[in-house]
């Protein structure tokens, strides 16, 4: 592991008169450096922490005691380096609030004391971390003895629910469907329904009456433009179109007007004269 940048005079000037000390709580620089190691993935243990109450002056104080004595620049042990990385591991992650609210709830997961347990990276790499950015009070929840499981519980249950809900929503529309087209195909042979059948035969000529409709005005009104004249009403003409070209049945074609207007030379549809 890395070693935190801090050097040496730092640890003396942030943490010299601050930081608590009692008899009970000497340790040996080898002690010190095998307890760390031990607890390694319980941050709270490293920096020897309440996580319940624990404050960022806590968190900083309980870092700068500990580095003073395992740091590599103070220290010749040879695990000096990879204590002060846990170490340094630990500070930082419980001094981001954020980066807290993840750990609390890989600490909820995971057995932190168990030698073979995943290590926090372990378990952001595979994908825990992304539950961390989940809203604090549910993060708190699910790392809680108690509501974790309930809270589990309760989304599960809600994803199957959903689940469900969606399931019987495809199938209603799936029976529907299928009654509406038998009825379509076996009923009126397709003439109410535009996707089968007649009915999309019948959708597909008003829809080349309709573009044709649109082609004539768009014509007409080139043609308005060329001549110096104002642009056809576009209500009036397709008003009068539609008079002039009432839908027919399949196999009439419906005449253009710009086919009539090159024939007479004249505007049909428009709205001048």
């Amino acid at each position: 592991m890395g070693v935190g940048g801090s050097k040496k005079e730092d640890f003396e000037d942030e943490s010299g008169s601050d930081v608590e000390s009692g008899p009970d709580e000497v340790l040996t620089v080898e002690d010190e450096i095998k307890r760390v190691l031990r607890f390694q993935n319980n941050y709270y243990k490293v920096l020897k922490l309440n996580p319940t109450s624990c404050t960022p002056v806590q968190i900083k104080k309980a870092y700068y005691k500990t580095a003073r004595l395992i740091h590599p620049d103070k220290c010749a042990h040879p695990q000096a380096t990879d204590a002060m990385g846990v170490l340094t591991s630990a500070h930082g992650t419980l001094s981001n609030t954020a980066l807290r609210a993840g750990y609390d709830l890989y600490a909820a997961q995971v057995e932190v004391d168990s030698a073979g347990s995943d290590s926090y990276a372990t378990w952001e790499s595979k994908g825990g971390a992304n539950m961390a950015h989940l809203p604090q009070w549910l993060v708190r929840g699910l790392a809680h003895p108690v509501l974790g499981p309930v809270l589990v519980f309760l989304m599960v249950a809600l994803m199957v629910a959903a689940a469900a809900l969606f399931l019987a929503l495809f199938l209603a529309y799936f029976v529907v469907h299928m009654v509406f087209w038998f009825l379509c195909c076996f009923g009126c042979c397709g003439h109410c329904w535009p996707r089968y059948g007649e009915g999309a035969r019948v959708h597909a000529r008003r829809q080349e009456r309709f573009m044709r409709m649109l082609q004539d005005y768009e014509a007409e009104a080139q043609m308005a433009q060329a001549k110096g004249q104002p642009v056809p009403d576009p209500n009036v003409f397709f008003a009068n179109w539609n008079i002039a070209h009432p839908e027919e049945e399949e196999g009439n074609a419906v005449p253009t007007a710009n086919a009539a207007a090159a024939a007479t030379g004249s505007n049909h549809y428009g709205s001048m004269p």
